[in-house]
């Protein structure tokens, strides 16, 4: 069996006497795509604050990269988050407004490096090559906040990878996007993949936003692993016309995947 990037192991994370997951096992494998779907409040985001070590486990284990995020603390638990690229839900322009896009993607190879280390020449290149690599390099003197949505996804996907990161964490990132952009970020996490064979965990809600080298799903329902496997596997029409209504099939073809309304799939 080769290496998991990510596995979880009899966990449960509770918020005071709400128990937000329970899980038996979740695997993600090195150099694949797993993505985690579920409607909201399934548990999916809590499962990535868990991994990062922000949410404490009731009991069971949490391995990410070969180490037992439970038992980090300090330096430790920092180190492992330096070989993490977190992409969180798009956080409001204002958040990053004073900085430019530029200096925004330089604040991962600060997390690499640490707050008191200036960046080196080296850093500023790799920066400056992941600007260019997603298509941001016009950009990298405006301010965040002069930017769009899907401008702020791509900027934010790209200090993640300043990072240099072993396995990327991504949490919706296509929410709230129009269609031409969502479609832009589905392209952009399937390059990554394709160049570099990161380990990829993808927080989504629709079966559109799975990229083609996605194989593997893993399908949360309150908390609970409902069911796991490939896009086909877990969304059979049967289950989307469970989950969703009688009047809606899946599609499933060249790689990608929709849910359709109407009677039986073409």
């Amino acid at each position: 069996m080769s290496p998991a990037a990510l596995e979880l192991l009899s966990l449960t994370v509770h918020a005071g006497r709400r128990c937000l997951l329970d899980v038996d096992r979740i695997r993600a494998d090195a150099g694949t795509i797993v993505a985690l779907m579920g409607p909201n409040g399934a548990g999916k985001t809590t499962l990535l604050r868990a991994c990062l070590g922000l949410a404490a486990p009731s009991r069971g284990r949490i391995a990410v990269l070969g180490e037992n995020v439970a038992a980090l603390r300090g330096a430790a638990l920092a180190a492992l988050r330096r070989r993490i690229g977190y992409v969180p839900q798009l956080p409001p322009a204002r958040s990053e407004a004073p900085l430019t896009v530029r200096e925004v993607v330089a604040t991962g190879r600060t997390a690499r490096a640490g707050l008191l280390h200036p960046l080196t020449r080296r850093d500023w290149q790799i920066v400056d090559q992941w600007l260019d690599r997603l298509g941001l390099a016009s950009l990298a003197g405006r301010t965040f906040g002069q930017i769009s949505g899907g401008e702020r996804r791509k900027t934010i996907i790209a200090r993640a990878m300043a990072q240099e990161p072993e396995l990327l964490l991504l949490d919706e990132p296509t929410a709230n996007l129009d269609l031409g952009w969502r479609e832009r970020i589905v392209e952009t996490v399937q390059a990554l993949f394709t160049q570099t064979h990161l380990s990829v965990v993808l927080v989504c809600h629709e079966l559109e936003v799975l990229p083609p080298a996605c194989r593997a799903v893993v399908l949360l329902e309150a908390g609970r692993v409902s069911a796991a496997g490939s896009p086909e596997d877990v969304f059979s029409t049967e289950r989307v016309s469970s989950l969703y209504g009688a009047h809606l099939h899946a599609l499933h073809r060249d790689g990608r995947h929709a849910v359709m309304p109407g009677g039986a799939a073409p």
